[in-house]
């Protein structure tokens, strides 16, 4: 949503809104002049309202909602996000990343190449690209690059000239009947692109795909770890060899990369695309280096998946074979939660030592026998349920060696100050 309250900014449309929480984005729209409300007594200022605003809402708003009922009580027009952002970009040439994973780091990196070759386009990023310094750019509209999310659908409203799928796992089954219709569904996308659409090799349809399957068209060859970064051998269509180096820790990174050039190859040659690889700064809370001494590796990750925590794992063991690991995990969802209450435990216990936040609620209400607690009794590890306050009592007087925070609610509140009592212990 804030992607798009900057796109309005920038465009010179008036703007205001509605948030449950005050967090950064919110804060920094308000010091470029955007009116937010955080409770639900504004139904005066929706009275205000002109007859010719429309009202956006994300899927996170149910149509019951008492403010959605009000704006449309009083005969405003309304719109998804994902309608609106259909409308704004359906007319140019979008580039769709969609996936259960990677999405983020994709299109940030595609959206840090374009920019790279001053390409006409426009960028909506789900998370704030260190490169750009935002989650939106705009340097033209010849071209759009968006995450397609698959959260409620949202997805089928684009019609992407170019796409690439990074994973088809199954999530957010509270929107689907099951894995298989998860599936259908991603593969209805699939079958939405005008031009050209590259899948990852695990993916179970698709023409074109990209992985280390040696038959695959964009494929990941001889890897070489150096100091906390890749460079890897990229094959392409059997007959081409690229030399890639990417300063990004995780295989998982790699794939996103390729998927990247991959799509970027539909208006760039190689040549332009390749060197500016190694310069992507990243997103903000995709592995992000907090702290780094010799005492002590503070890493904030927005991964919520169980699937995203192995692969983050496996990531800290490459490159930090003898450092204890410790993570502080929030649990996203009472749904996703339930849904993959085994497969968080067997990835949880791949750590040294685990810290469980309570079970961040977002847009649902709590599931009976569904909590921390309840998944904590699961774990092999060394566990503690603890609350947000107690992290940043109990955190900086342990023997860390190395500690993530991981999550996709509102543990990121929580780097800032955890940094700072943690930065009072040892010398950085």
């Amino acid at each position: 949503m804030s992607s798009l309250a900057r796109y309005c900014l920038q465009n010179n449309v008036t703007i205001s809104g509605y948030d449950k929480i005050r967090n950064t984005e919110c804060v920094d729209l308000e010091t470029q002049g955007v009116v937010i409300h955080y409770n639900l007594n504004c139904t005066a200022e929706i009275e205000q309202l002109g007859s010719q605003t429309i009202v956006v809402y994300s899927a996170a708003i149910g149509v019951e909602h008492p403010l959605l009922k009000s704006v449309v009580r009083k005969g405003l027009k309304t719109c998804k996000r994902a309608v609106f952002l259909a409308q704004l970009v359906n007319k140019t040439k979008c580039f769709a990343i969609a996936g259960t994973h990677g999405k983020t780091t994709t299109t940030a990196l595609l959206s840090h190449i374009f920019a790279a070759n001053k390409l006409p386009f426009t960028a909506f990023i789900g998370g704030y690209s260190h490169d750009l310094k935002s989650n939106f750019y705009q340097a033209g509209n010849d071209y759009t690059i968006v995450e397609a999310d698959e959260y409620d659908k949202s997805f089928l409203n684009l019609k992407p000239y170019a796409a690439a799928i990074t994973s088809v796992d199954a999530d957010h089954l509270d929107c689907y009947a099951d894995h298989q219709d998860l599936i259908s569904h991603y593969r209805q996308f699939y079958e939405s692109v005008k031009q050209f659409t590259i899948v990852h090799n695990d993916i179970p349809f698709g023409e074109l795909c990209y992985g280390v399957n040696s038959d695959a068209d964009f494929h990941i060859g001889e890897l070489h770890i150096t100091s906390e970064s890749f460079s890897f051998e990229l094959r392409v269509n059997q007959n081409q060899s690229l030399e890639v180096e990417f300063n990004k820790p995780g295989r998982h990174n790699i794939e996103n990369t390729v998927a990247a050039i991959a799509l970027a190859h539909q208006v760039l040659p190689f040549e332009k695309i390749i060197p500016h690889i190694k310069s992507f700064e990243g997103v903000r809370r995709r592995f992000d280096i907090i702290i780094q001494s010799k005492q002590l590796l503070f890493i904030d990750d927005y991964g919520h998946h169980p699937t995203a925590i192995e692969a983050i794992h496996q990531t800290l063991c490459e490159f930090y074979p003898n450092r204890k690991k410790t993570i502080l995990f929030q649990p996203h969802l009472f749904s996703r939660t339930s849904d993959f209450m085994a497969e968080f435990a067997s990835a949880l216990s791949l750590f040294d030592e685990i810290y469980l936040l309570p079970i961040y609620a977002a847009r649902e209400i709590p599931i009976a026998e569904v909590s921390s607690e309840v998944l904590a009794q699961k774990i092999t590890k060394p566990i503690r349920v603890i609350s947000k306050t107690e992290a940043l009592e109990v955190l900086p007087s342990q023997d860390l060696g190395l500690l993530i925070t991981m999550g996709a609610g509102d543990i990121s509140e929580l780097v800032e100050p955890l940094k700072d009592k943690l930065c009072q212990t040892i010398f950085v």
